[in-house]
């Protein structure tokens, strides 16, 4: 019989087939259960408290007031969450890269511990409030049940970690506008991918779970940052009676020449050298960095000031596993060298107007946004805060006027001071030096930050004295602090001055008239 013959003679009984056995195949799925939902069950984890009550349609909230979550709602096995030092075993440049960061610290240096230590019981919910923290500064511990007054979920190295390696690569949905940790995470479906046999046997399976397109694309977006990087205070974590921004770093890159020009978090801060980069962007060259880095380097200089001593791995909660201290003291040092030259590539300073009048010498100075993408400063401004100093010194260099002097003893800087910070106070209007965040009611600005590529000029009219001799010398300096000493001393009782880092500096020559 001709081919084509034997193909219409059999084509009819070979269609009938396929069709009998999609029906025995349908058959079978409907009779077989459904695996179980991944993850561990809410009456699974003994004595979990849940004292903020359900949501809106009656349903638990347990990581509430996090906004964080998991894609099944449930707890994540700590059992099955590996540690970033298990991810080494393949992506040693990335976790060299990740080690000594801010991230891989989030929630273990002392500072945030005994912060939130110190916050827990200000609204009476004990430890359970700390969940708001938690999401963004130690997703791991949040998702696994362990942040509860009774503990009774084992711990694990992944805990330990901060923002971790799964803390982002399991990301599949992030809300910028919402916040407080507002991202949803799949560890329940991608851990299985994650390591031992099935990751020899299988490894484009673990690729896909880790690269999965929706989340690949996710973590390139701002918006991803956001999640954590929005930080909304109201009444479920606060004594306010109505919502306050307590950082808003993406509403403030919304709308800038930055996202007009598709400049991303990432491209400044994952940048294998973030100033060299944000020096190209001052000059126009808006190109995207040739590769990404796991550094993440952002502001806060004193978790990486190698001059500290022990003071710094005390500062740090100590050093995590998978890799000796003396290497991880290197790593420090070279990211603290890459963390200052950033803040620096921000900031500039710029003598507009001098003017005398009535024996009053008035003089303007511009502090300009030059280089970051978000407000001058930005994060939670409480403790993050930028001052200028102001010294106007005679022919014979005698100091006439000074403003904005800082004591190294005491931390403190002299009153009067033209500061860009914020103000929390509690519910009787008294200001909140120590980051008791939950105590908060209100918060106002000593001065507001500046916005992306713009700038706030200062006025300052100076007495000139009646026997001094012109021409006279002026210097400014714009400081940088990311903490108050009320911070360290009432929580974590060290008095430490925390030393600040010049950003920008200028001197000029004035002629009496």
């Amino acid at each position: 019989m001709p081919l084509k013959s034997q193909l219409r003679y059999h084509a009819r009984p070979i269609a009938l087939g396929l069709v009998l056995a999609a029906v025995v195949i349908a058959g079978l799925s409907l009779a077989i259960p459904s695996p179980p939902e991944p993850g561990v069950a809410l009456d699974e984890v003994p004595y979990y408290q849940l004292p903020f009550g359900p949501d809106e349609a009656g349903d638990p909230r347990p990581f509430w007031p996090s906004r964080m979550q998991t894609a099944s709602g449930q707890f994540a096995n700590p059992a099955t969450i590996p540690s970033s030092a298990e991810c080494a075993t393949c992506h040693q440049r990335e976790f060299e890269e990740w080690l000594p960061s801010l991230h891989a610290y989030a929630g273990l240096d002392n500072v945030y511990e005994k912060t939130v230590e110190a916050n827990e019981d200000l609204l009476g919910h004990g430890v359970e409030q700390a969940r708001f923290c938690e999401g963004c500064h130690s997703p791991a511990e949040l998702l696994t049940g362990r942040t509860n007054r009774f503990t009774s979920v084992m711990p694990s190295d992944a805990a330990a970690e901060g923002v971790s390696c799964i803390a982002c690569h399991t990301a599949v949905h992030a809300d910028p506008e919402q916040g407080n940790g507002a991202l949803t995470l799949t560890l329940e479906t991608s851990l299985d991918q994650l390591s031992g046999p099935l990751l020899v046997a299988a490894p484009r399976d673990h690729a896909r779970a880790f690269g999965a397109e929706r989340t690949n694309e996710l973590i390139k977006t701002s918006g991803f940052c956001g999640g954590c990087h929005t930080e909304i205070l109201d009444a479920s974590m606060s004594k306010s009676t109505e919502p306050h921004y307590a950082q808003a770093t993406y509403q403030e890159w919304q709308g800038s020449w930055y996202e007009e020009n598709d400049i991303t978090c990432q491209d400044c801060h994952m940048a294998p050298d973030p100033a060299g980069y944000v020096q190209r962007l001052r000059d126009g060259h808006v190109a995207k960095p040739e590769r990404y880095t796991h550094r993440f380097i952002g502001a806060n200089y004193l978790l990486f000031d190698t001059s500290l001593g022990s003071n710094l791995a005390f500062l740090r909660g100590g050093f995590l596993p998978g890799m000796s201290q003396e290497r991880q003291l290197e790593l420090i040092e070279q990211q603290g060298e890459a963390t200052r030259a950033l803040l620096r590539a921000a900031a500039g300073l710029e003598l507009r107007d001098t003017r005398t009048s009535d024996g009053t010498l008035h003089v303007d100075i511009a502090v300009q946004n030059l280089g970051a993408g978000h407000n001058l400063p930005t994060g939670v401004l409480d403790q993050k805060h930028m001052w200028l100093e102001v010294r106007l010194r005679d022919a014979e260099g005698r100091v006439v006027f000074h403003s904005g002097a800082y004591d190294a003893d005491t931390g403190e800087v002299a009153e009067g001071a033209v500061r860009w910070m914020e103000i929390f106070r509690d519910s009787e209007g008294k200001p909140i030096r120590d980051h008791l965040t939950f105590q908060t009611a209100a918060i106002d600005w000593e001065r507001k930050t500046i916005p992306p590529k713009g700038e706030d000029v200062v006025g300052y009219d100076i007495p000139l004295p009646e026997a001094g001799t012109g021409p006279y010398a002026i210097e400014a300096r714009l400081w940088y602090t990311v903490a108050l000493p009320e911070l360290l001393f009432n929580n974590l009782r060290v008095e430490m001055p925390v030393p600040p880092l010049e950003l920008a500096e200028l001197s000029a020559e004035i002629s009496r008239p």
